[in-house]
């Protein structure tokens, strides 16, 4: 009897263990299984294209008028996940894949000069943590790469204009200041790095400094603020507004809106238009952002 009722204990015990072994084996499955689909519907490698158009009215003459257009890829190099969710970074390479540029006759001859400009920021790498927050981690290779493009235009074009040019594209790439980094202008990755976490409730808002272009000299505090959700995407409104009353510049518009999927750092699309006037000259910008689709 006594026999029994141990190999019959014993029996419950095995019972036991195997059915928490099983718990924990499709425990540890299903976490395999999140990590796997996660891995695979993160944005892994997103193809982005910029459409921007300027137009600037002087006093008492014709518009001039210019077009641009960027088509840029993020990869993402490295994904640091831990079970604690509030320690994820990613790291991002963005690459520019090619530059277009048709500028007004009057500064058709700058077009190739403006474009080498651009490449600057070829290969950026950006980390993103959970909350949004983004770094540059590659800022010395930039800088050298920057180096390498100004020496050359150096030697390929002279005068005042080049010179003075240069030495303000110098400033804001060495600059560590938040409006002169590459995610903070939108003629670069300020349309696509907004800084969004990847959860956001309805009526959520943050704030930055940016530069509209490398043309500009004005600062403007962008507001982003969560105003609706359709589906599995998140709308937000974008507004701006000048913060520096000594530049003597009126905004007539800063609108725009994007929509970022849920869970994702990165919008869908972007639009925006900012139209503004400064001493007698108006400035009009109206940038369209849209991810593509890899072929």
């Amino acid at each position: 009897m006594y026999v029994v009722e141990v190999n019959k204990i014993e029996s419950q015990c095995f019972m036991s263990l195997v059915l928490s072994y099983s718990f924990m084996t499709v425990m540890i499955s299903s976490w395999i299984i999140q990590q796997i689909f996660f891995s695979m519907n993160i944005d892994d490698k997103l193809l982005y294209l910029i459409k921007i158009h300027l137009s600037v009215d002087y006093l008492n003459d014709s518009p001039q008028e210019s077009f641009f257009s960027t088509e840029c890829t993020l990869t993402l190099k490295q994904k640091k996940s831990h079970f604690n969710e509030m320690e994820v970074k990613d790291l991002y390479e963005t690459n520019i894949d090619d530059v277009f540029i048709s500028l007004d006759k009057s500064l058709i001859k700058s077009t190739d000069f403006l474009r080498r400009c651009a490449y600057r920021y070829d290969g950026v790498q950006v980390s993103i943590d959970n909350f949004g927050g983004i770094g540059v981690k590659n800022k010395l290779a930039l800088l050298r790469q920057w180096e390498s493009i100004r020496s050359l235009l150096l030697s390929d074009y002279k005068g005042f204009f080049v010179e003075d040019y240069l030495m303000r594209i110098n400033n804001i790439t060495e600059s560590s200041e938040e409006h002169n980094m590459p995610m903070n202008n939108y003629f670069y990755y300020g349309l696509i790095l907004f800084g969004i976490p990847h959860e956001t409730p309805i009526g959520w808002s943050r704030i930055r400094n940016v530069m509209l272009s490398d043309f500009d000299d004005i600062i403007f505090e962008e507001r982003l603020f969560h105003e609706q959700d359709m589906d599995d995407k998140r709308c937000f409104s974008i507004v701006g507004e000048n913060i520096n009353e000594s530049t003597n510049c009126r905004i007539n518009k800063y609108y725009g809106r994007a929509q970022v999927p849920m869970n994702s750092f990165f919008p869908d699309w972007t639009q925006l238009e900012i139209d503004y006037t400064k001493e007698d000259i108006n400035v009009y910008w109206k940038y369209e952002l849209t991810k593509q689709v890899e072929q």
